[in-house]
């Protein structure tokens, strides 16, 4: 289950008939009384690159997505004066944020304004299976998870200065176990907000997985370039939010991670593999095919029927489903012997 919705969001607000606002979109904030904060379409700042990075470490807690966070944007003033900005930095964590400008450390504040009233981010309410691509739904959740929490950063520009921060920070990711064999780790980064600004940024994306193995799943295009790491690269602002997900596969033997299609598959296969092997049984009139082919599709059964009915049943259904598989399997050597028995009776008698 996603327990809240990640996001990373930077905008700028004009605060002097100077100033400029800033963001992934930037923000206007109206005199007090004469309207809410919005999104300001005349900043004239150009965002000219945005890299996000995520760096997975949850490698001692199966139970979290641990992410460390590092945003750098490259910021541009396109006008004649100076400017003097606030970016007001968007994230659900309530873990210290830090930013820096080259070796210089920006001094932050916490804001408690709302998010901008022309700014609307579709909720989040289904996770993505990274193997099979189905979207298993989360519920809904209350307003509390749609808030952000603000931090103000100042920044001043010179004439046509370019500027580049880096934004840092941690969070917990959300997961999702009902239902599926292995947990689902996903995040939520918000990218909409920088189509306030000028012009077109470069976009990069990456993921650090903790680990090699992982499968992930992205609703933008990216490519796997290491045991790792994940990346993409656009000339353009993309026209949805980031969204990601990702697993470590074990004992999956299928290309799905859903807990009802891997067992009705994993069941059909031992099915299957006992209508062939009590098939070589019969042909080569040999019992003893079809006795140890019955351990190996019970082994079989057994390694890869690993959940089944989520806590606290899963035990209990796992361990009637092998029973049940081994009767089964026991039954079909019983009948295999005697159909055996019987056409070698039979032979005997011609």
């Amino acid at each position: 289950m996603i327990r809240r919705v990640l996001t990373a969001a930077v905008l700028m607000l004009l605060l002097l008939p100077a100033a400029a606002n800033a963001n992934g979109g930037p923000l206007y904030e109206p005199a007090k009384g004469h309207g809410q904060l919005q999104l300001d379409e005349n900043s004239d700042i150009s965002l000219v690159r945005e890299k996000v990075v995520f760096s997975i470490d949850n490698s001692n807690d199966r139970h979290q997505s641990h992410a460390e966070i590092n945003v750098q944007y490259e910021l541009y003033n396109n006008s004649d004066t100076d400017k003097e900005v606030d970016v007001l930095f968007l994230t659900p964590s309530t873990e210290a944020l830090t930013v820096t400008e080259g070796d210089k450390q920006i001094e932050t504040s916490p804001t408690p304004e709302g998010k901008p009233v022309n700014w609307h981010a579709a909720f989040k309410n289904t996770v993505t299976d990274p193997l099979s691509g189905k979207a298993l739904r989360i519920g809904s959740y209350g307003s509390d998870r749609n808030q952000a929490i603000g931090t103000r950063i100042p920044l001043s520009f010179g004439p046509h200065e370019k500027k580049n921060i880096v934004v840092r920070y941690e969070e917990d990711g959300g997961i999702y176990e009902k239902g599926v064999i292995n947990t689902i780790y996903s995040h939520l980064y918000y990218l909409t907000p920088a189509e306030f600004w000028e012009g077109e940024p470069q976009v990069e994306l990456e993921i650090q997985l903790h680990a090699p193995g992982g499968k992930l799943y992205s609703n933008l295009p990216m490519e796997q370039v290491g045991p790792k790491v994940f990346k993409a690269a656009f000339n353009h602002l993309p026209s949805e939010d980031w969204y990601f997900s990702y697993l470590y596969p074990n004992r999956l033997l299928f290309p799905t991670n859903i807990e009802k299609d891997h067992n009705l598959l994993i069941i059909g296969t031992a099915g299957a593999l006992t209508v062939i092997a009590a098939g070589f049984a019969l042909l080569f009139k040999k019992s003893m095919v079809f006795t140890v082919s019955m351990l190996g599709i019970l082994g079989f059964t057994v390694y890869y029927i690993s959940r089944m009915g989520g806590y606290p049943f899963n035990a209990i259904f796992v361990a009637f489903t092998d029973i049940v598989v081994g009767a089964a399997l026991l039954l079909c050597d019983t009948l295999v012997r005697k159909r055996i028995r019987k056409r070698r009776d039979r032979n005997k008698t011609v």
